[in-house]
């Protein structure tokens, strides 16, 4: 396996463990200080598994075809500020994820960006489309989170 494909799993698996973080960890974290099991849904785990396969089958694509396996890094570089950063400076509180998300996918991220142009993976027009689908799917998620935040306040 050449170094640019391994950065690309490493910013596939980071995206996996940023979202078992996020999902599971609250979950735990309430279960536990309660003395109770963490009791997992249909729903999460589909989410999830959707979430996993489409990660896995962009890392599987590689950079054969940048222009689709380089939304994994747009994802791994902007969700994090946007969702993590962002939500927890403005609700004052730590967000779950933050950690994955600021210490696995944005270096991750920002190295199979530097490998992928040190060896000119990526066309200009390749790199503009897969970084604003990245950046697309992010917002998507912020608003995700937004409405949900709106929904648990009201």
């Amino acid at each position: 396996m050449k170094v640019q494909d391994f950065a690309i799993w490493l910013v596939a698996f980071a995206i996996i463990i940023h979202t078992i973080e996020e999902g599971w960890l609250p979950e735990y974290q309430k279960a536990s200080s309660k003395l109770q099991v963490v009791k997992s849904t249909r729903f999460f785990i589909v989410e999830n598994a959707i979430i996993f396969i489409f990660v896995i089958g962009l890392a599987i694509v590689g950079w054969r075809w940048p222009i689709l396996s380089g939304i994994l890094p747009a994802i791994g570089l902007t969700h994090p500020f946007l969702d993590h950063v962002g939500l927890s400076w403005k609700g004052r509180k730590l967000r779950p994820g933050i950690w994955t998300g600021l210490f696995l996918m944005v270096p991750f991220s920002i190295w199979a960006y530097s490998l992928a142009n040190t060896h000119n993976l990526f066309k200009l027009h390749e790199l503009v489309i897969s970084g604003a689908v990245g950046l697309a799917i992010s917002i998507w998620l912020y608003w995700m989170v937004v409405q949900e935040i709106k929904g648990l306040t009201q």
